[in-house]
């Protein structure tokens, strides 16, 4: 009798022993690689939902972890949702790749979202506490753009303003605090840039006959994203002068550790038609030195700021088939493009100011717009692989 219950007892232990071992976690390896031989640092890496959900079907964004399997590092992600259908669209993450390097990531569905600190910051700023200006910045430099209070009581155009920052630290709500003056540096860094009454840092308008016709300043905003790592908005621009109907939309986007703004300008018509051409601005000083690639597809100044302020590298840059021409106007360095209904003209500007950060010299500048082009032009290649994961090891499905 006890040598059969024994073995009974022994394998009903077995059996409830293995239903209370974990089932394996399901998590997917993707490989990252740099096709160009150019340092690539806070390089954001976008996976798409369909790409998630061929792994994850079941499984929402913003519950994916995103570890470095070398360093074996957790890495602060953002899940975004541009449409605002509910549906999220992709996750970014950042990583640093030498020339060709390749990079193996963890994907693994987690029970919470992970909170990251924010790198990026976009804010309205209302009539009473900024003139309805609206800010954004990141890690190295600031950006705005005039509000339609501002320009009335002000004369301010529709320019592309340059915050300049000597901390990493968001300074939107301490330069606008009262009593503060953002023109004075306390140790934080100042409005240094001069943009008022000209176009600034990608100002824009319509050109035609050699003319170039403004809206007033921005109408609408909607912020899409606001971090921690990717900050995306969109402003309205109305009341052209000569058509009231026209309006252009600017999707605007602004990663961590990074200059340039990524901009998609939608006009309501089809201006082509009517003869305009889009036409992005940077303000040429007396001193400015600059330099025009347009086979390269971007073109850049370096000016000073005045005494004891500093330098400021200004940029624009966009895909050279793209690119009408490039030409000094009036004192404005003038890029053209054509817009076409129902697509977005794509194109980058940028400010560095060589007080903080890794930009301290023209060469340098000129070193980092030439780098950022071939990377744009040469997007880095994700590889997913299906995997079962236990604590350490990855045995390949497929």
């Amino acid at each position: 009798m006890k040598n059969t219950i024994l073995p009974l007892l022994l394998c009903v232990a077995f059996q409830f022993a293995k239903a209370q071992t974990p089932a394996p976690k399901k998590s997917v390896i993707i490989v990252v690689q740099n096709p160009v031989s150019v340092q690539r640092n806070n390089e954001t890496i976008t996976l798409t939902a369909t790409l998630i959900k061929k792994a994850f079907p079941h499984t929402e964004l913003q519950f994916i972890q995103v570890k470095e399997i070398k360093s074996n590092t957790i890495l602060p992600s953002q899940s975004i949702d541009y449409n605002a259908d509910g549906i999220l669209d992709e996750i970014v993450f950042q990583t640093n790749l030498t020339a060709h390097e390749k990079k193996k990531f963890e994907l693994t569905p987690i029970t919470e979202n992970p909170k990251s600190p924010a790198r990026v910051y976009a804010k309205h700023l209302s009539i009473i506490e900024g003139m309805d200006d609206f800010t954004w910045e990141n890690d190295l430099i600031g950006y705005r753009f005039y509000g339609q209070e501002r320009a009335n009581k002000q004369g301010t155009g529709i320019a592309m303003d340059v915050w300049c920052k000597r901390l990493p630290d968001f300074l939107t709500d301490k330069w606008y605090a009262p009593g503060q003056s953002y023109h004075k540096d306390t140790g934080y860094g100042a409005d240094h840039y001069n943009s008022g009454k000209n176009q600034g840092c990608g100002g824009t308008g319509l050109l035609k006959n050699d003319s170039i016709y403004f809206p007033k300043p921005y109408s609408n905003y909607k912020i899409i994203a606001n971090g921690p790592i990717r900050v995306v908005f969109e402003l309205q621009f109305t009341a052209w002068e000569f058509d009231k109907t026209i309006v252009e939309t600017k999707r605007i986007t602004l990663d961590a550790g990074q200059y340039f703004n990524k901009i998609e300008s939608r006009y309501n018509q089809d201006v082509s038609t009517l003869g305009y051409l889009h036409a992005i601005n940077f303000v040429q000083r007396d001193d400015s030195q600059t330099t025009i690639k347009k086979d390269l597809g971007y073109s850049f100044s370096w000016e000073s700021l005045g005494d004891g302020k500093g330098n400021l590298g200004t940029g624009f840059m966009a895909q050279p088939k793209d690119i009408v021409a490039i030409k000094i106007k009036n004192k404005q360095l003038v890029s053209t493009m054509q817009p076409k209904l129902g697509n977005a003209v794509t194109y980058y500007t940028a400010a560095a100011w060589d007080q903080f950060g890794s930009i301290h010299s023209p060469k340098n500048w000129e070193e980092y717009i030439a780098n950022k082009a071939n990377c744009i032009k040469n997007p880095c290649i994700i590889v997913l692989k299906k995997v079962v994961s236990t604590k350490t090891n990855h045995n390949k499905l497929n």
